[in-house]
């Protein structure tokens, strides 16, 4: 546990220097590459503070006690991150297909960061009430937008060459690498542990005393045992996710 938790601290020294050399010497150009830039500011000031004060938002488990530590927060702090990377995100796509000269898939691009701007009222839902089905729904859209996107690459791919098209097909591997992960490990997961809370006789707070609830309490624990599932998305989550957000501003302007 020590170890991961060390790991973590070192990945959020690692982006944010990663981040300050590709904004201090790094290829960025044009409106994009700063809009681009920007928007991975956010999510990698967000990722630090995250893994610095870990913390599983449903279970209510951080490792640190502070306040700080509040899932309230830390959901907030990462409702503003996700929606800076799947602004990302689209804006990667739009990228992509403004050089290939396709301006419908350009508008299409748009849909991308959709998908994930509604998956954050399912996440705030589960997040309030303690249920795990709306966090598989939340999970849901991730993986739709993410399919969206590898759909609209491949037509990018389809009708340019050169880094356009190299790059489209390396998108298109991550965004179904990411969609292969969701439906055969996050989603099992929520969905086991909603069954777990309904055997078990879980019961599902209101949105305002989960809000109180989500503010105030915390389980603390430096338990592996309690941690080793979250471990599997979250190690990623701050690591490759944080050097996406990052790569993506180095994309060429148009």
């Amino acid at each position: 546990m020590r170890s991961w938790c060390q790991a973590l601290r070192a990945l959020a020294v690692l982006n944010i220097g990663l981040w300050l050399a590709v904004a201090l010497a790094g290829p960025v150009v044009g409106v994009h590459g700063r809009l681009q830039l920007g928007l991975s500011g956010v999510y990698v000031l967000v990722c630090a503070y995250r893994s610095l004060l870990p913390r599983v938002d449903l279970e209510r488990l951080v490792v640190v006690d502070i306040r700080l530590s509040s899932i309230f927060l830390g959901r907030t702090a990462a409702t503003v991150a996700e929606i800076c990377f799947a602004l990302q995100l689209g804006l990667f796509v739009h990228q992509l297909a403004a050089h290939a000269g396709l301006p419908l898939v350009q508008s299409a691009a748009w849909a991308v960061p959709m998908f994930m701007v509604v998956a954050q009222g399912f996440c705030w839902h589960s997040v309030l009430t303690l249920n795990h089905l709306t966090q598989a729904v939340e999970s849901a859209l991730w993986a739709g937008g993410f399919s969206w996107m590898a759909v609209l690459l491949g037509v990018i791919a389809s009708n340019s060459g050169g880094w356009v098209q190299a790059l489209s097909l390396v998108g298109i591997v991550g965004a179904m690498s990411f969609v292969a992960y969701v439906v055969t490990v996050d989603m099992p997961m929520y969905w086991r542990r909603y069954r777990h809370g309904r055997a078990s006789g879980q019961v599902y707070l209101r949105l305002d005393a989960g809000a109180r609830d989500a503010w105030h309490r915390r389980v603390p624990s430096g338990s592996w045992d309690a941690w080793k599932a979250d471990a599997l998305w979250l190690t990623p989550y701050f690591s490759v996710g944080v050097w996406v957000s990052i790569a993506m501003a180095c994309v060429p302007g148009v």
